[in-house]
């Protein structure tokens, strides 16, 4: 078969019937030819034909079997226009051609902007990283959103893009701008992490020293979540988890943070495996968890527990009325039982248990344990709440006594002293102050939330006579207590319903949340705090009530705030995790 004659019309030029191409033959050999007489590889090579093909011819296509029947009638050749040039590209030196974001890879944007342009462009400092929030640095977080989206099954949140832009113009802002970029929080979630529909709530959570954020569920589980997503669940064994509280820095295997409910304490590592568990005396739970460093032995670190009476006397356990002398005896010897259990309860919600550990030896995981009891002193309440000030264990009662105590070391932990250095209570007129919350917000000061309870019964009962009064004039609200000089420097007074947590900020503010009838979170920035502390001074009439504080749009009613840093140390930047019911609420 005769081979029918090619005309290529590259551009201006004419190449008459130079090439001859079989009919049906692969689109290669006609491009082979075609490269040998223009040198324009078959690679950039475009060749139409619109009589015998549509489009561009590619390089998997075969020539029509009919296409000597394409040539036009008195033509002797069929043209075929080619596109594309012969000449390689000169390629300009990387630092005399423009870049363009689309061409850079996500490290060279960052770069980029970091240099920032010139004619007082700010320039950018390092991109802030929050663990629990953000992705890994040098991944890509322009995920190319533009609202929010389900990042998985479990986390619903912002573009990273948008997440990162926020925080930056956090970071950088000037004192002259705006709230929201001056470091302060904007209000606004950025992620929500967990199963809206899942019946169980997040009861507390906890940080751990390298940003993952650790939640408690009172379904008994523990999630563990960093970079936006669930990296580890791991289940309490007793059912139910109330608190989680993390330990001061430690070694890799040592413990890392402790969760605490019905009945049970468990130590973890930072990897979520199990170092030791405890049990609470029986009939009582956990109240409250705090952990602190000892000095003077190695590494030493302790953990205290005080308990809340979980099993609670029937009513109706005696009301049957014996019949005989034998069941009256029964009915007696169950009666001095049940007031004996009654007693041991009472007199366990009164005391702290401790356990040691020192890092510093292969085998001293609870090698030691202490425990702080009333001994019988008729001025003792049940403890409710449990904080560590610089070292010091504070532990706050159901009759607003705050007593502090200090460790004396000895040569081993069981060896160990402790003294009670302080001893103050909050008094109303007419109410009981229940301490509901205690936090360290700075050097010896406490942030102290009291839930009053109308006092009716006689006079004089719940007063502690060895304490130092700390007398206020409001029932309900947060007092900044300074333990030297025992004395209230100030009242934050904004919320409607008892302050149920409260969460210091690392530029010295501190947050507040309400219980359910107030719902609110409430921002008082650092400025407000260190004005009223000055102002303070020693008598009850001096004591400043501060009652403006900026409320937050987001998270709402929660039952725990934590604050989620930026990685680089001495950031200004900081976002917020809120218990939520049954989710967590991210807020930058």
């Amino acid at each position: 078969m005769s081979g029918v004659p090619i005309t290529i019309k590259w551009g201006k030029t004419l190449h008459k019937a130079k090439i001859s191409i079989q009919p049906g033959s692969p689109a290669q050999d006609l491009k082979f030819q075609v490269q040998s007489i223009t040198n324009v590889p078959s690679s950039r090579q475009k060749l139409l034909c619109p009589k015998c093909w549509k489009g561009a011819l590619k390089d998997t296509d075969r020539l029509p079997d009919n296409i000597s029947t394409c040539i036009p009638n008195g033509k002797n050749a069929l043209v075929v226009t080619l596109i594309g040039s012969a000449e390689m590209l000169v390629e300009k030196p990387p630092e005399d051609r423009p870049r363009f974001v689309e061409d850079m890879t996500p490290e060279e944007v960052r770069k980029a902007q970091r240099i920032g342009t010139e004619n007082g462009a700010r320039k950018l400092e390092d991109d802030v990283d929050i663990v629990a929030l953000q992705r890994e640095p040098g991944e890509d977080r322009d995920d190319g959103k533009m609202e929010m989206y389900q990042y998985n099954r479990l986390v619903t949140g912002l573009p990273q893009h948008q997440i990162e832009d926020k925080l930056a113009s956090r970071r950088n802002g000037s004192p002259d701008e705006d709230a929201g970029s001056r470091g302060d929080l904007l209000g606004e979630v950025a992620m929500t992490m967990g199963q809206e529909l899942r019946r169980a709530y997040v009861n507390s959570l906890a940080v751990l020293k390298d940003g993952t954020l650790v939640s408690g569920l009172d379904d008994g589980h523990v999630q563990m979540w960093r970079r936006g997503e669930l990296v580890k669940d791991i289940v309490h064994r007793a059912g139910r988890i109330d608190h989680v509280v993390t330990f001061p820095s430690s070694s890799v295997d040592g413990p890392s943070f402790v969760t605490g409910g019905k009945g049970d304490i468990s130590i973890w590592t930072d990897e979520g495996n199990q170092l030791l568990g405890f049990h609470s005396p029986p009939g009582t739970t956990p109240a409250s968890l705090a952990t602190g460093s000892i000095g003077g032995i190695g590494d030493m670190k302790y953990l205290a527990s005080c308990f809340s009476v979980a099993r609670q006397a029937d009513p109706n356990q005696f009301r049957l009325v014996p019949q005989d002398e034998a069941g009256r005896r029964r009915r007696e010897a169950a009666e001095e039982q049940e007031r004996l259990i009654q007693e041991d309860l009472a007199r366990a919600s009164r005391c702290v248990r401790i356990w040691f550990y020192d890092s510093s030896r292969s085998d001293s995981v609870g090698f030691g344990a202490e425990t702080i009891s009333s001994n019988g002193d008729e001025d003792a309440a049940p403890i409710t709440k449990l904080a560590d000030l610089n070292g010091k264990l504070v532990c706050g009662d159901e009759w607003g006594g705050i007593r502090i105590f200090e460790w004396a070391a000895g040569s081993t932990a069981r060896s160990m002293s402790r003294q009670q250095s302080a001893l103050v209570q909050i008094r109303c007129p007419g109410f009981h102050c229940k301490i509901s919350c205690i936090e360290p917000i700075q050097n010896n000061l406490l942030a102290v939330s009291i839930h009053a309870v109308r006092n009716s019964t006689q006079e004089g009962i719940g007063l502690i006579s060895s304490a130092s009064p700390l007398h206020v004039t409001n029932p309900r609200g947060v007092c900044i207590i300074d333990v030297d000089r025992a004395t209230v420097r100030a009242v934050l007074d904004a919320h409607t319903d008892i302050v149920q947590c409260i969460c210091p900020l690392p530029d010295g503010g501190i947050l507040t949340a309400g219980g359910k009838m107030d719902a609110t979170v409430r921002l008082w920035e650092a400025s407000i705090i260190s004005t009223a502390l000055q102002s303070g001074g020693e008598e009850e009439e001096d004591t400043p009530v501060l009652s403006e504080a900026n409320r937050l749009k987001e998270p709402g009613y929660v039952f725990d705030l934590k604050v989620l840093p930026d990685s680089e140390p001495d950031s200004n930047v900081y976002a917020i995790a809120g218990a939520r019911y049954n989710v967590i609420k991210i807020v930058i």
